[in-house]
């Protein structure tokens, strides 16, 4: 039975790594623009990735979303982003995090949101901190 649940897992989990690389190949074909990369697609992600973290784990304060909403204004600003790849980036770093805290099964996720978690929240932060400096990248 174990192992069935963990083949089962490591399917979802391919799968998934699989759909993100396809978005990450496939995305930036469909633009002219060269401002759609896989490092600005992949920072996409992750930027909805740490949110979802931040949801789990409960470290989205005020400060926190707001160095969310910048970063992601800036993501799909300065690049061609359209809304279905930003709906397909959305979804692939929700789903993401949702595998990885349903990895950490009850009580694991503790120590997932004390490192993802934290990077999360010291990420969003830093990008605020340079917004409201004027040094934004």
């Amino acid at each position: 039975m174990k192992l069935m649940f963990r083949r089962s897992i490591q399917g979802k989990v391919a799968a998934r790594v699989a759909g993100t690389l396809a978005l990450i190949l496939l995305a930036p074909a469909s633009h002219a623009d060269s401002d759609v990369t896989p490092g600005r697609l992949r920072a996409l992600h992750d930027a909805y990735y740490n949110q979802r973290v931040l949801e789990y784990c409960g470290g989205d304060t005020v400060e926190v979303h707001d160095g969310f909403r910048r970063q992601l204004r800036y993501l799909l600003a300065s690049g061609d982003i359209d809304a279905a790849t930003d709906r397909s980036a959305k979804i692939s770093g929700w789903t993401d995090a949702d595998y990885q805290y349903d990895n950490h099964g009850l009580g694991g996720f503790r120590q997932w949101c004390a490192t993802d978690g934290k990077k999360a929240i010291e990420a969003f932060l830093a990008f605020r901190q340079q917004e409201l400096s004027g040094k934004a990248p």
